[in-house]
């Protein structure tokens, strides 16, 4: 009698480690960065071209962020410079840091921001150590840093892509705030299909690693067998071991038997992916009825959470309206007032009527 398993499709480590393999290689990565990346500059972007600098970076920045990877991109054989562009002759890359997330996570902007000031401090040190007082001069420059936020939940990605809107009353400093925005990739963002065009290992990857339910096994057999299969005819083996770990992995948290799991990790070797399960029994109505179970709680969570976020802006904004019409109470009507905070707060007149009036109540 084989083993049970332990339920580990939505354990954090899990799912940290398989992205882990998927970025940790330079292949796969590459292929993220041509397909997914936002970038012109990268859109030819090589194997060769990228160098893993996480273990530099990631242990220094904090313990608990095993999944984050950060890669040197050389851009400088795809960049046009004209003469004087580059005094220094420095190294020219992109750093590209890419942060795996399986659910929202409000205040990721304020991390990736640690994460970038830590890794142009070190470059500012390494290179001072080469070229004494280099920083100080005039024409010193940093390198730039994409950063790009992998999600894999299901849910839509609620969190503030600009860092000043985590800044209390952030129309008061306006532009003297900083602002910068991250890359968000989002997996369910894509479509089978659209995954699938791309005819490529990390797109396949990806197909692999966005199965959370029996609903997602359902939709990969379903794919055209030969098109999935097409993918890896030129697979080197040790990417075809990448994505054995991460389909073993995934079959493992579902409860497979050992033997049927092991039968369906084989064909990935035949290079037959869209055979994956033709020898796999699978109770679908079982798996979905625990996936809805899942889904409902993910979904009270997340509505939890965002309804605690709504409360928090909700008060700010009130204690900002009480503030400004104490301060207009000084020199205007009240009719004056409700037109102004119903202009500086977008308030419908009810609005501005039971606010003015809650105030001078008090």
């Amino acid at each position: 009698m084989a083993k049970e398993k332990p339920t580990l499709i939505n354990n954090p480590k899990l799912r940290d480690s398989s992205s882990k393999l998927i970025f940790g290689n330079n292949i796969l990565c590459s292929q993220f960065l041509r397909d997914y990346a936002d970038m012109e500059i990268l859109r030819h972007i090589q194997p060769e071209d990228i160098e893993d600098v996480s273990e530099r970076y990631v242990p220094l920045y904090s313990t608990e962020r095993d999944s984050d990877t950060v890669k040197k991109v050389n851009i400088a054989r795809y960049v046009r410079q004209e003469e004087g562009d580059n005094p220094l002759e420095l190294p020219l890359y992109i750093v590209s840091l890419v942060e795996h997330k399986t659910k929202v996570e409000y205040n990721v902007a304020m991390q990736i921001l640690r994460y970038m000031i830590h890794i142009w401090e070190d470059y500012e040190k390494e290179m001072e150590k080469k070229y004494p007082h280099i920083s100080a001069r005039k024409d010193f420059r940093y390198p730039p840093i994409l950063p790009i936020v992998y999600y894999e939940g299901r849910g839509k990605w609620t969190a503030p892509m600009d860092l000043a809107d985590r800044i209390l009353c952030r129309e008061l400093l306006g532009e003297y705030l900083p602002h910068f925005k991250y890359q968000m990739v989002g997996l369910h963002d894509y479509s089978n299909e659209e995954l699938l065009a791309k005819g490529d290992e990390i797109s396949l990857a990806m197909l692999i690693n966005k199965i959370r339910c029996v609903e997602d096994m359902e939709a990969f057999i379903s794919l055209p067998d030969e098109q999935v299969e097409s993918i890896l005819k030129d697979t080197p083996e040790y990417l075809l071991d990448i994505m054995e770990k991460l389909l073993r992995a995934l079959l493992y948290s579902m409860n497979l038997e050992e033997d049927e799991t092991e039968t369906a990790v084989s064909k990935i070797k035949e290079r037959k992916m869209g055979r994956l399960f033709e020898d796999v029994t699978f109770d679908f109505q079982a798996e979905k009825r625990k996936a809805r179970e899942e889904a409902r709680r993910e979904g009270l969570e997340e509505g939890r959470e965002e309804g605690r976020k709504e409360g928090w802006e909700q008060a700010q904004k009130e204690l900002a309206v009480t503030r400004r019409i104490a301060k207009l109470s000084k020199q205007y009507s009240d009719t004056e007032i409700m037109e102004e905070i119903m202009k500086e707060f977008t308030l419908t007149k009810e609005e501005a009527e039971k606010a003015v009036r809650q105030v001078f109540e008090d």
